[in-house]
């Protein structure tokens, strides 16, 4: 048997990345590529060549490489096609359509280097030089069309046999006239699907795409109720430019179809975008009312030409099958189609999203442009959108016309909704009008133009705010609308004093309008809860929350938005104290927001339940949390936009914790993309900085420097002067990652004006103490024990005055290292025996490895040779069974030098030798080459193994951990030289 070459023998596995890399979008392969790690690491070089392959074909490049035709007529023997057969890269499965342009093939390439199924166009004549010129000319499409309702062309080419192809994406779907009869979807169903096909004509209209070939069986709908929309640009690719009959149209048929053509198409007039808004109109009509919109004696195409030249349509409620149907369509749906099959270009809709706006206005209620702007007509839809508020007044007018005595009482009722509505369009207007004042005066107020641009947003808000009392005295429901709205920008901007202060001022103002026990008090309540939380103010938060749930509680409300509001910030409020009950509190709400459309209030309440469950470990709840706050965000835009990338970072985070740390990586490249695009600074440092602690967290020191520079340099720049917070919470976690790759000397600098020196001990935060317990970490690695020991002192007198408000963590972890480093490694031990004792057990294996780990590091140096060399071994095998040795190498790394180590120590050093190399190998991967201390113990262990065997190696053993030392201890390393060392690893 021939032996496999290298290459193949690594197939099975190249494959397998390759159909993962294949699933993702385009944009994001390169930052999938570029974060495998471990043995995928190994494979990079040769994806990189097959997806720069695949870039190619997916892209307009193979357009520019279109063998040149004669221009005599060729027939292709299409006829002898047959499932199995070949045309070009592609192998024919089966056929699944036929049509006057030819017909279409379930296909997949043939040279096995995409797996992947397509449909295969493959027209019936060949057109000589126009048809490839025309491919080129069109090649533009291709290149911009990237919409989640349209099906992909993949590839476009004339194979050997002279026969032109079109590889589209395979859909499996159902047109959507037949999806919507197989599964009788109501009026409003039919109405939600024909606008993601807008938004997919829509989104290529706005890249000067026009379809040209809009009709029921280019338009799919998977079995998950999706639109994809076939075929864009081919209609222009296979006919050219002009729609009039020519040889070309004569021989083959049109490459449109005839039943949905404009009149403008019929005319052979150049086509622009109100040609698909026609076709558009013609689909809507038919999947609406199950008929097309021309009642035809003959059915010939010359009589539907002039039909659609001259006839008017009928009404679509006069032609619906079904009567439920007709219902539905009359009035609002009638005129939408009515204006969307105008004859004339400029009376129907201007562009598909104004059609789509007329459809949603349909759905929601509104006023659609296509009707009359009467005063009656517009009467008719607020009474359809306020039901409830006018209910009584239609009641009213019934009972008149009967001439019955409840008609007085129900006019009564009629007049005061009236009355309450006209209130609210008065609060409304006060509203407006005050907001208007506050930002429009600025430049009134301000003599120097210049002055009045640089007026800060924080400066206005001031403003409102003082202006409400003087301004609003005689208005009191528009000053409760006004001090939420203002309440809310403040929390907004961060300034949670402003907001304390306003929501304060709202809960008064409600209970001196609504009453005690009011809903607007209740809200209220609950709003400043949120504020106080945020303060840190919890027990006035608990406080109020517990009295608000009282009184929903007295008059037996479960389950209105009032109740939702006080459920979902006692869950914010109780997922860090308490967040078991906090998930509880979750649930409750989410059952409420989701009897409402998707709105914010629904995705903070996803958001709050993810980080609860994150918290007691229910990461798979979390995750799917995240992941549907994710969903809702992509298909609802704008909803959720503004921190959808913060959003991916969360769903990161409980990925991590299930131990799916390639996806984990995925999310969060995600999250900096989307920041990146949104051009969104202060957020795409936060995502890049949380990428950092992901590589952090996984062990990977020196990916997350890398990741973590960017955010750095802003943090240190003047435009960070205005963000202080997201600044030191940068730095102090830049400082943690140099310090754990290895360069302690950069960690001291990076902290050496950090606050926490000198902060007052009431003001300390969690980031203060992370700070102290880095440089104290780092104080020690450099030998300084004295000063790192008054470090320590200091994170231990802030912590006890914090009176268990803020964690221990890094003062435990530095506290560690410094007591080893002082001898004193059996006090180490028992203190972290007693830490992990005290501790609930941890989810995951990445923890317990961790906690095995550090155990045997500290039993090694408390003098426990052959229990260190247990406990590493344990943990050694955790990793090789737990399948997530990539994301584990610092450990690994950790664990075999506590091998050799204690091997040595056991008088061993034939046996320590290859497990030292192998450390030494590890820590090289892992850890600066040049600075690490952990890599100069690894080399120092090896020289004394090589010595005690006398190995002539042990000089040059003793020589770099020599080196490393000098250069751990030396002056820090400059921005340059950051670069330098990032660039030459």
């Amino acid at each position: 048997m021939t032996p496999l070459s290298p290459f193949e023998a690594r197939w099975p596995a190249i494959s397998a990345l390759l159909d993962e890399a294949l699933n993702l979008p385009a944009p994001e392969r390169a930052s999938w590529l570029a974060g495998l790690a471990g043995e995928q690491g190994l494979h990079r070089e040769a994806l990189r060549a097959l997806l720069a392959h695949q870039d190619k074909i997916e892209t307009d490049d193979f357009l520019n490489m279109l063998p040149r035709l004669d221009t005599a007529d060729t027939t292709p023997p299409l006829g002898r096609l047959a499932a199995g057969g070949s045309v070009g890269a592609y192998r024919l499965i089966a056929e699944i359509g036929r049509g006057g342009m030819g017909t279409v093939w379930l296909a997949k390439r043939a040279d096995g280097l995409l797996n992947r199924r397509v449909a295969l166009k493959l027209p019936r004549i060949v057109w000589g030089d126009s048809f490839a010129e025309r491919l080129a000319r069109e090649r533009e499409i291709l290149a911009t069309l990237e919409h989640e309702h349209i099906a992909r062309l993949y590839d476009a080419g004339i194979d050997a046999h002279a026969r032109p192809f079109l590889a589209m994406e395979y859909v499996d779907g159902e047109p959507i006239d037949a999806y919507c009869r197989t599964h009788a979807l109501p009026v409003r169903e039919r109405v939600a699907l024909l606008l993601q096909v807008m938004a997919a004509v829509g989104h290529a209209h706005s890249r000067l795409i026009v379809h040209r070939d809009l009709k029921p069986s280019n338009i799919l709908v998977t079995r998950d109720g999706k639109v994809k929309l076939l075929d864009f640009g081919i209609a222009k690719l296979l006919e050219g430019d002009s729609t009039l009959r020519t040889a070309l149209t004569e021989l083959s048929g049109r490459a449109l179809t005839l039943d949905y053509a404009s009149p403008e198409q019929i005319r052979g007039e150049p086509l622009g975008t109100a040609s698909d808004v026609y076709s558009l109109a013609v689909v809507a009509y038919e999947v609406l009312t199950d008929a097309r919109p021309y009642r035809l004696k003959r059915g010939t195409a010359a009589e539907m030409e002039e039909a659609i030249a001259s006839a008017e349509p009928r009404l679509a409620s006069d032609a619906a099958a079904v009567p439920a149907n007709r219902k539905a369509l009359r009035g609002d749906l009638d005129a939408i189609l009515n204006r969307g099959l105008k004859k004339a270009v400029t009376e129907r809709y201007q562009t598909v999203d104004a059609f789509a706006q007329d459809m949603t206005h349909y759905l929601s209620g509104a006023p659609v442009l296509a009707r009359p702007d009467s005063k009656r007509y517009r009467a008719i839809k607020f009474v359809g959108r306020h039901r409830l508020q006018v209910a009584a007044g239609s009641v009213a007018v019934a009972a008149l016309v009967a001439g019955t005595t409840v008609a007085l009482w129900q006019a009564r009722e009629a007049g005061l909704q009236a009355k309450r509505a006209q209130a609210e369009a008065a609060t409304a207007q006060a509203v407006q009008a005050f907001l208007e004042g506050v930002f429009l005066a600025n430049s009134g107020d301000q003599a120097d133009p210049t002055k009045a641009r640089e007026t800060t947003a924080r400066a206005l808000l001031d403003r409102g705010a003082e202006r409400i009392d003087a301004e609003l005295r005689q208005q009191p429901a528009a000053r409760l609308r006004l001090l939420d709205v203002l309440a809310s920008l403040y929390d907004g901007m961060g300034l949670v004093d402003r907001q304390i202060a306003l929501r304060r001022q709202q809960l008064d103002e409600a209970r001196r309008l609504s009453g005690h026990n009011s809903d607007d008090s209740v809200s209220a309540m609950a709003q400043l809860a949120d504020a106080l939380a945020t303060a840190e103010q919890r027990s006035e938060a608990a406080s109020l929350l517990r009295e608000a749930a009282a009184m929903l509680d007295a008059r037996r409300d479960d389950n209105s938005r009032t109740r939702f509001w006080v459920d979902l910030m006692q869950a914010s409020l109780d997922r860090r104290g308490d967040p078991a009950h906090g998930l509880a509190a979750t649930e409750r709400a989410l059952a409420i927001a989701k009897r409402y459309p998707p709105d914010a209030a629904l995705l903070r309440t996803l958001q709050v339940r993810g980080e609860s469950a994150v918290f007691v470990g229910e990461y798979e709840q979390a995750r799917q949390a995240f992941a549907e706050k994710v969903r809702i965000s992509e298909e609802r835009a704008p909803l959720g936009a503004n921190d959808l990338c913060e959003t991916y970072g969360s769903l990161a985070d409980a990925l991590v914790g299930l131990g799916q740390f390639a996806q984990a990586e995925v999310s969060q490249r995600k999250g900096v993309e989307i920041a990146r695009r949104r051009s969104e600074p202060l957020k795409l440092y936060n995502s890049e900085i949380q990428l950092a602690e992901l590589f952090f967290n996984t062990g990977r020191f020196r990916e997350s420097v890398q990741a973590a520079e960017p955010a750095w340099r802003w943090a240190h720049s003047a435009d960070a002067a205005a963000f202080p917070e997201p600044a030191h919470y940068i730095k102090v976690n830049y400082a943690a990652m140099l310090l754990y790759y290895g360069r302690p000397q950069d960690a001291l600098a990076e902290t050496d004006q950090d606050a926490s020196l000198t902060i007052e001990p009431a003001l300390a935060s969690e980031l203060d103490l992370a700070a102290l317990g880095i440089r104290a970490y780092a104080l020690t690695q450099l030998g300084r024990l004295g000063e790192a020991r008054a470090l320590l002192d200091r994170s231990r007198s802030l912590l006890r005055q914090a009176n268990g408000k803020l964690s221990p963590f890094w003062t435990d972890t530095a506290e560690r290292a410094w007591l080893v480093a002082s001898g004193r490694a059996g006090e180490a031990l028992s203190g972290f025996r007693s830490i992990k004792a005290a501790q609930p057990a941890t989810p995951g294996a990445a923890e317990s490895v961790a906690a095995l780990t550090d155990a045997a590091w500290l039993t090694l140096e408390a003098g426990d040779a052959a229990a260190a060399q247990t406990q590493a071994s344990q943990a050694l095998a955790a990793i090789g069974a737990g399948g997530l040795a990539d994301y584990q190498r610092d450990l690994e790394a950790r664990a075999t030098l506590v091998i050799g180590r204690a091997l040595l120590r056991q008088h061993r050093p034939a046996e320590a030798l290859p497990v030292l190399d192998k450390a030494v190998e590890l820590h090289c991967a892992v850890y600066d080459p040049d600075h690490s201390p952990a890599l100069a113990k690894a080399w120092l262990a090896l020289a004394e193994a090589r010595g005690a065997l006398g190995d002539p190696r042990a000089g040059d053993a003793q020589e770099q951990a020599h080196r490393i030392q000098t250069e751990s201890t030396a002056h820090p390393l400059t921005y340059s030289r950051v670069r330098k060392a990032g660039d030459k690893v």
